[in-house]
């Protein structure tokens, strides 16, 4: 049987290529009209599925019913790289991902997908490693970067510390890189590599993930089994590794198979095509924030592993910044602020963008930046920035850069106009998922202290069906 099956595989193959080669030659040298290359496509598609068909699942349970023969299906479609199966613990979470009750958690899954699954697919590409390992990272953190486990593991992937640090991820009082969704992508990759290398087996190498290489090492030894595969290890292996897999493959078939299911995309605070940038100097997020007329809040969603405003970083420690993409983005303002020119919350009378003016301190002997930044009435945090300074630096003698409180006009760069001298009222319904940042972001020259200002509104908080006015120029 095993031999029938991989000569109608091959033969298939040879089908595919045949077509393909077929249609090439007949494109290139006949110059076939689009209807023949539409029914040549076709052609391939429909080998294509007949080569899936004779896919199977490596586990699975026998099949009784109608909907088992159409869960199975689904999953054998699904099926690429790793090995997915069906068994009546799959069957019973599968149940539940597709529930009534589950629909608006898997929508919101849904959601934060659109913007986390680019960033893991890219990162999962380049590392060779398949793509469906990203379904990991739901069953892991329900895609949320600040949840914390109770045994102490942060961020999208659920680094514990001891793993992260050997995976080079940085955590200190300025930043934990758990919570990067780049950096975390790159580590949990290099995780997956090293387990698939040791174990051979796809979803021994996920499992490890859950409970660790070392408990999966001697799960094999108590086992007394060779080369085992996950569903016959799994009897040796931690409760919770045993529920892990199978969690994984539902949601995988859950996401996979989502519409058919009526799950929908709910809205997130990820609306705008990020933009990634790479500073070599320290930056603040404030200035940031002003420079893509963003609330602070909303930049600090895209860069949740950072823990102050400031970001600290140099040539030799350059740091990722994830920028929101909108209309009212500003090359130039951007700039500013990426140089530390920018004078955060100020505007001159004509409404412009203000630059400030940077000054110098040269530090006498035995002066501290404490000292000096309570004589010149700026923060300490700030001179670190201003000039790469860490704890352990020299100061003594060294020449300071100060950004004083003395603007200059940013003239030819930004005529946006924050004062308004006529203006007219634009009525808005508030719908599901709306907030007054993504309502301001959308209305060109309107800001969240404006809507709040104009609608007398006391909080942030939004109700369906509300009206708003919205102040126009």
């Amino acid at each position: 049987m095993v031999r029938l099956c991989m000569g109608l595989i091959l033969f298939v193959v040879g089908q595919v290529m045949l077509v393909r080669a077929q249609d090439i030659t007949e494109f290139e040298n006949d110059g076939i009209s689009l209807e023949f290359q539409e029914v040549a496509t076709l052609q391939r598609n429909s080998i294509l599925q007949s080569l899936d068909s004779l896919k199977q699942l490596s586990h699975s349970i026998p099949l009784s019913t109608y909907q088992d023969s159409l869960i199975y299906d689904r999953l054998r479609k699904t099926q690429r790289i790793i090995p997915l199966a069906y068994n009546d613990k799959i069957k019973d979470y599968i149940d539940r991902y597709v529930s009534k009750n589950y629909n608006p958690y898997m929508s919101k899954l849904r959601g934060l997908s659109q913007h986390y699954f680019p960033i893991f697919e890219q990162v999962l590409q380049e590392n060779n490693l398949p793509d469906e390992i990203k379904y990991i990272s739901v069953v892991e953190s329900s895609l949320d970067p600040h949840l914390v486990s109770r045994s102490g593991a942060v961020g999208l992937w659920q680094f514990m510390f001891g793993t992260a640090k050997y995976y080079d991820l940085t955590m200190d009082s300025h930043v934990d890189e758990r919570k990067d969704p780049y950096a975390a992508s790159y580590a949990a990759s290099r995780y997956f590599k090293d387990a698939y290398e040791e174990f051979g087996d796809w979803l021994l190498a996920l499992a490890s993930y859950n409970c660790g290489r070392g408990a999966v090492r001697r799960a094999i030894e108590r086992s007394g089994l060779d080369n085992p595969d996950f569903w016959s290890l799994s009897p040796y292996l931690p409760q919770e590794t045993q529920n892990y897999i199978p969690k994984f493959v539902a949601m995988t078939y859950a996401m996979k198979n989502a519409e058919t299911f009526g799950i929908g995309v709910a809205e997130t605070d990820f609306d705008w095509k990020p933009k990634v940038i790479m500073v070599d100097r320290s930056v603040n997020l404030q200035q940031i924030a002003q420079a893509v007329d963003l609330p602070l809040e909303t930049v600090k969603q895209f860069n949740p592993s950072y823990k102050k405003t400031i970001v600290q970083a140099s040539v030799e420690s350059p740091k990722r910044l994830v920028l929101p993409t909108t209309e009212q983005f500003n090359d130039s303002l951007l700039y500013a602020a990426l140089n530390n020119e920018l004078i955060p919350n100020e505007v001159n009378g004509s409404g412009k963008q203000l630059l400030a003016e940077t000054k110098t301190y040269t530090v006498g002997k035995g002066e501290t930046l404490g000292g000096i930044a309570n004589k010149l009435g700026v923060s300490v945090q700030d001179l670190r920035a201003w000039n790469n300074l860490t704890a352990k630096s020299k100061i003594t003698g060294r020449t300071l850069a100060i950004k004083r409180d003395e603007p200059v006009r940013l003239a030819s760069h930004n005529t946006k106009k924050t004062t308004i001298t006529k203006s007219s009222f634009l009525a808005y319904v508030v719908k599901k998922g709306d907030t007054l940042s993504h309502i301001a972001a959308r209305h060109k020259g309107v800001t969240v202290s404006q809507l709040k200002s104009d609608n007398n509104l006391s909080s942030s908080s939004l109700k369906i069906g509300q009206k708003l006015r919205i102040r126009q120029s």
